[in-house]
């Protein structure tokens, strides 16, 4: 921890302001406590990890206050202090909420708002994130959470990337409001050594957990508060994401025949099987990125091919459909049904908008929709009224 009281009841918060030497001096003439149990409390000065107060020994307040903190921990947090400090935003280090018996990162105060701040370095229980959002929730409070940026992620200044993101990870992406059908999402990082926050944004879901997202590097320095929101993607970020999704799309379509083990039974071959086409060889406009895509884990290729299936077994068009086949689709695949529903509704109307022949798969075989929908989607999400 970060914070102590002194023997007279004065408190202290380490910062990198604060010399070492100084603080080594410091110690010899004085007792440092804790701000909640009030033991006496250890001020650490090594070489590696920055100052800090440890309890002497096992105590219940390890439950509230951080203990036995990470280098990156440590450092994230102080250097998160001074980024709100600078900003002359009023800022509280490690306080204790005794109303629910939780103590922030950070308590900054935004105009007249109190907002926790929590900067995670490892992995917890969900179930502990949202406890803890719950506590806040009591006091009205609005957390945010940032996590430390991934080993994968920390080196990399490419504006586009894949990323596979694990269900812990995927807790923490932001959804914005947007005017559009679908939010502008952010998973929001920082990384101490580097003193970078990473952005990844405008995700397209690819396949399982992962996707391809716009990725954003910006300085310490340069960070504003409340925090920058990533803009749109340029052109050329557009056409990067596309080969991205096309790049997935195919190593799927190559993949799913020679490493499949059940063969015909797969349901995606035994439908190709049935329309007579060779995975590889899905028109254009099988396998793309319309809204609500992520819903499904599967390849957009997968779930799309087979949506065309259950509408042909009908003897219908997309201009005939009826909303029943719709919802017993979606009855197949695990998962949120309503936002699967949704995603269905908006590929048939993509169908609909290009007056798609879904009886030739002969048809716009050579063809790429993908940018053009993926300029479409990011246009419509930073509209503004």
């Amino acid at each position: 921890m970060l914070t102590a009281h002194t023997a007279s009841g004065k408190q202290v918060v380490l910062t990198r302001q604060m010399s070492p030497a100084s603080l080594r001096d410091w110690r010899k003439n004085e007792t440092f406590h804790c701000p909640q149990c009030k033991e006496q409390v250890l001020l650490k000065v090594g070489e590696i990890v920055i100052p800090h107060f440890s309890h002497q020994q096992q105590t219940n307040c390890r439950d509230s206050f951080s203990e036995g903190e990470s280098p990156t921990h440590l450092l994230g947090k102080t250097q998160l202090y001074e980024l709100f400090t600078a900003h002359q935003l009023p800022t509280v280090l490690e306080p204790f909420l005794p109303d629910i018996k939780q103590r922030p990162d950070l308590l900054v105060t935004w105009q007249t708002q109190q907002v926790p701040i929590e900067f995670q370095c490892s992995t917890i229980p969900i179930s502990h994130v949202n406890e803890r959002n719950a506590g806040y929730r009591m006091l009205a409070m609005l957390p945010i959470w940032i996590l430390v940026t991934p080993r994968a992620i920390q080196s990399s200044s490419a504006s586009v990337l894949t990323h596979r993101f694990s269900r812990f990870q995927q807790h923490f992406i932001r959804h914005i409001d947007s005017v559009a059908s679908e939010q502008l999402s952010i998973f929001l990082t920082y990384n101490p050594e580097k003193q970078q926050f990473h952005y990844l944004s405008h995700f397209i879901h690819l396949r399982g957990t992962q996707f391809a997202v716009c990725h954003s590097v910006m300085r310490m320095k340069h960070q504003t508060v409340p925090f920058a929101v990533p803009a749109a993607p340029s052109s050329a970020e557009i056409q990067e994401l596309a080969r991205h999704y096309l790049t997935a799309r195919r190593k799927y379509l190559r993949s799913v025949i020679g490493y499949n083990q059940r063969g015909i039974h797969h349901r995606f071959l035994r439908a190709c099987y049935e329309m007579r086409i060779q995975p590889i060889q899905l028109p254009a406009w099988i396998g793309v990125p319309t809204f609500g895509q992520e819903a499904f884990t599967e390849s957009d290729s997968e779930w799309q091919l087979l949506l065309i299936a259950a509408m042909r077994q009908t003897r219908r068009t997309q201009f005939q459909l009826d909303a029943g086949v719709l919802h017993s689709f979606v009855k197949t695949f695990e998962g949120d049904s309503v936002k699967q529903l949704d995603a269905c509704k908006h590929y048939v109307d993509f169908l609909r908008q290009r007056r798609i022949d879904i009886y030739r798969m002969d048809q716009f075989s050579g063809g790429d929709f993908v940018p053009g929908i993926l300029a479409g989607r990011f246009l419509a999400m930073h509209a503004r009224n």
